[in-house]
């Protein structure tokens, strides 16, 4: 058995533990992953189990390599001894099959279940909601690390690697049987090929999980600060509840229209709109549409009107033209009190005057753009 160690950046893997798991201290986390030469673990392998983890003064990547199959049992045991160490696991999709299969192969060779009182996260299923939010194609590791703007060395999938493993399986043995002469170069580069796989999904999980911040904070987990005006747009202050990696907001992230100063503080340039838009009154009952004058009037003036010249408003014409400088925002994020300003009644996009701009304006002005993020960093 190899057993291949690492040093990572601390504070990435803080960052990552901390939105995964907020209550625990990073120390009592541990990032997991494996590799297998098939699903099953009654009819396959397990030659790969690499966790991330805090050891002592360093943040460790530790794999732990079977050479031949007769190398399993010694995985299980050195990956359970780390384990012991923590209270808390975070893995990608490791409750449909890491953890399982795991189970099963501890089982297999009589040996404790290490993860009897263990608290566990799965980014995956808890990532789930972003995938309508940013119409994403696919919920896998790798999608979601393109998705942020991280492209891998590694070019094979796992079930790719199962016949480079075998390959590796069978080179080995007949280096050993010495049947093979100047094979060891091959053999170095298939297990850098198999480590790399599995190092690789290790290190994407911090990022990953980093988007679990980001949930909380396109649902509004975040207070604005106080505004400025520049080039006919207002720049607004974010303070993120929960941390989030500077990561997303730079080179292709999906945030990158969001600008991280050197200090880590966050803000965003949102535009003022110079339009003619309509403000839309409630007691539309009260009012009359004047066709030629594209405007409602109060039943007051309406009675000094001919009949052939008004109608009964409804509350789609029930409004009157509004001219100004206006902040984009979701209606229903509309602070209560608000005038409802848009271009059409059926329209979900609404409007606020910038002499009516508020904290709450500027919050949902920040929603607005939020929202309306695709896979592609665009806004709508």
């Amino acid at each position: 058995m190899y057993i291949i160690d690492e040093i990572i950046d601390d504070l990435s893997f803080e960052l990552s533990s901390k939105a995964a798991v907020p209550e625990a201290d990073p120390t009592d986390v541990i990032f997991f992953d494996i590799e297998t030469t098939g699903l099953s673990p009654s009819r396959s392998g397990l030659y790969l189990v690499g966790c991330m983890f805090v050891d002592g003064k360093n943040t460790v990547l530790r794999q732990f390599f079977a050479d031949d199959h007769e190398d399993e049992k010694k995985v299980l045991v050195a990956f359970s001894e780390v384990l012991s160490g923590k209270g808390h696991m975070v893995h990608f999709n490791g409750s449909t099959f890491d953890i399982p299969y795991l189970k099963t192969k501890y089982e297999q060779h009589s040996l404790k279940d290490p993860f009897s009182g263990k608290k566990s996260c799965d980014i995956y299923r808890k990532l789930m909601p972003l995938k309508k939010r940013f119409s994403l194609k696919s919920m896998k590791q790798k999608a979601l690390e393109e998705f942020l703007g991280i492209f891998r060395e590694d070019i094979y999938t796992g079930g790719e690697l199962i016949s480079v493993y075998k390959a590796y399986q069978k080179a080995v043995l007949l280096e050993r049987a010495g049947g093979v002469q100047g094979n060891t170069l091959a053999i170095g580069e298939m297990r850098n090929a198999l480590l790399l796989h599995n190092s690789d999904d290790i290190k994407g999980m911090l990022p990953v999980a980093q988007l679990l911040g980001i949930v909380s904070f396109v649902k509004g987990d975040f207070e604005v600060c106080e505004p400025y005006f520049e080039d006919g747009a207002i720049r607004i202050g974010i303070e993120p509840h929960k941390k989030l990696s500077s990561r997303f907001f730079e080179g292709k992230g999906p945030f990158k229209f969001i600008a991280c100063d050197e200090a880590g503080s966050l803000s965003i340039k949102v535009p003022l709109i110079k339009d003619s838009l309509r403000l839309f009154m409630k007691d539309f009952r009260e009012h009359y549409y004047i066709p030629s004058k594209d405007m409602a009037v109060h039943a007051d003036v309406a009675a000094f009107i001919s009949p052939h010249d008004k109608k009964r408003a409804t509350p789609a014409t029930c409004y009157v033209p509004c001219r100004g400088e206006f902040l984009t925002v979701n209606e229903e994020d509309l602070p209560e009190g608000m005038p409802l300003i848009k271009r059409d009644y059926g329209e979900k996009i609404a409007f606020v005057r910038k002499q009516d701009i508020s904290p709450e304006v500027l919050k949902a002005a920040v929603m607005y753009r939020l929202n309306f993020i695709d896979q592609h960093s665009k806004i709508i």
